[in-house]
């Protein structure tokens, strides 16, 4: 289903955009140095910069499989649930 029409989405490619989108968690990481833990600010920020990175993958995986927007919502939530598991292990 996510493959595309034509089948044209290969395992590097997928890894690639994952890893690509991946910056604002690497930023995340790096804010989290300097920020005590357990502050709401924190928990914005990780928010923040979660749905920064899922609407980035979300429109690499969209243009690069070319599917158009039926498994939008389908390619939102793996990414959502893929940055967030991240982001928790940055905050925690």
């Amino acid at each position: 289903m996510l493959a595309g029409r034509n089948g044209n989405l290969e395992l590097h490619r997928c890894a690639s955009v994952v890893g690509y989108s991946m910056l604002p968690v690497v930023i995340l990481s790096a804010i989290m140095l300097f920020v005590p833990q357990g502050r709401t600010l924190v928990f914005g920020l990780a928010a923040l910069l979660v749905l920064w990175a899922t609407r980035v993958c979300t429109g690499l995986m969209v243009a690069l499989v070319d599917v158009g927007d039926e498994h939008r919502a389908l390619i939102v939530y793996a990414c959502f649930l893929v940055y967030t598991l991240f982001s928790f292990l940055v905050i925690f």
